[in-house]
């Protein structure tokens, strides 16, 4: 029998973080490709996809203590590394001190959240145009984080925005989405933001490691009839908070 040598394809590589936290999610974590394949888990929360011969690689993320994901990338062979944020569900093992936020949404529509506090705000390095693919701040305390917020200084509200890469440490950061406005060094500000996803009940869950005080401005979006709504609530700290 002659032996035959088998070439084995790395469609995708992904790296699952924790969302709270930003360390990466290795344990207790089921990958499960809808799009063939083959699946490796490595340490670290590395997962790679192998031999995907479909267009898109659909793909369903599982543990015990985060919130079910279905995720559809783009088959890159192994490219670009791409995060994939792990957003605990009620039974994480929550910590001291840490605050929740509760509600109900749309069944399957994203929620994203950021509070404006002075001590995290960060700055850009340099002016961004409408449409560049790099966006250059400073990421004050070294925060890890993909979401972020931006906004004019002058504007009462902004937008949300990805990167590519939560823990990175640079100073240009690669953008999931280009931005659809320009914006100056002088007249911008940037705050660390979070996100989370309602189930097919319709019922959101959100933790918060530390609030800028005893009770602060929790300011989010969420989506409503095909439109974006940006609304804001008080919430407390160390406390369960439930958003009408």
């Amino acid at each position: 029998m002659l032996l035959q040598e088998t070439r084995i394809r790395l469609s995708k590589a992904v790296l699952l973080r924790d969302a709270l936290t930003g360390e990466p999610v290795s344990s207790g974590v089921r990958v499960h490709s809808l799009s063939g394949g083959k699946i490796e888990k490595k340490s670290g929360g590395y997962v790679l996809f192998l031999d995907v011969d479909a267009p898109e690689l659909e793909f369903e993320v599982e543990s015990p203590v985060y919130q079910s994901r279905k995720i559809c990338l783009k088959p890159d062979q192994g490219e670009e590394l791409e995060d994939i944020l792990m957003y605990p569900s009620p039974s994480y093992p929550q910590r001291a001190g840490c605050t929740a936020v509760r509600g109900k949404a749309a069944p399957g529509s994203i929620l994203r959240f950021h509070m404006e506090d002075e001590r995290e705000v960060c700055r850009l390095f340099a002016g961004y145009k409408k449409g560049e693919e790099k966006l250059s701040f400073y990421r004050k305390h070294k925060t890890a984080g993909v979401l972020w917020y931006i906004r004019k200084k002058k504007d009462s509200s902004g937008v949300y925005f990805a990167l590519k890469h939560s823990g990175e440490d640079a100073e240009v950061y690669q953008l999931r989405e280009p931005l659809d406005r320009d914006y100056q060094i002088k007249d911008t500000v940037i705050y660390p933001a979070w996100e989370t996803v309602a189930d097919e009940n319709g019922a959101f869950y959100m933790l918060f490691l530390e609030l800028p005080g005893q009770e602060c401005q929790l300011y989010y979006s969420y989506e409503e009839s095909g439109q974006v709504r940006q609304k804001e609530t008080p919430i407390i700290q160390a406390k369960e908070n439930h958003i009408i």
